[in-house]
């Protein structure tokens, strides 16, 4: 169980391969976040994304608790990256190991909602002339 934010890149094959090694469960399940290309019709030149680390991590402590009491979650990874990055770069990758796969895919959709709407993470959103901060989407703002 392990959380790891990052300003370097990562590999999601060789996190999955070797979380998948460790761990005997009957579900592995996985997401990954990338930097799109472009939003509002708008070309992403980069994106930069900066934290509160201290912060960011006793709130994913906070919330990967709460859901991993309520389901059987045997294992976890979550990595997220700061910085500048670029279009299809890695943003964020969530790996969970549960005994069966609906409490996985609750678990994901659990983090990923309050990764976007809860976690001290701000981001830029870089254009060719001008730039502007990403705002909360109300699709974003769900029951946790």
């Amino acid at each position: 169980m392990k959380i790891k934010i990052q300003k370097s890149d990562f590999c999601p094959s060789q996190e999955l391969q070797s979380f998948s090694k460790r761990n005997n469960s009957g579900s592995v399940i996985s997401f990954l976040g990338k930097v799109r290309g472009y939003s509002n019709k708008k070309k992403i030149v980069s994106i930069d994304i900066t934290l509160y680390k201290k912060m960011a991590i006793f709130q994913l402590r906070k919330i990967v608790n709460k859901v991993f009491e309520s389901k059987n979650v045997d294992d976890y990874l979550i990595i997220h990256r700061y910085g500048n990055l670029l279009p299809n770069e890695n943003i964020v990758f969530i790996i969970v190991a549960t005994k069966h796969r609906r409490e996985g895919f609750f678990f994901l959709e659990k983090v990923i909602n309050f990764l976007k709407i809860k976690v001290t993470f701000w981001k830029k959103e870089n254009y060719v002339k001008t730039s502007e901060w990403v705002k909360q989407k109300s699709s974003d703002v769900v029951k946790l």
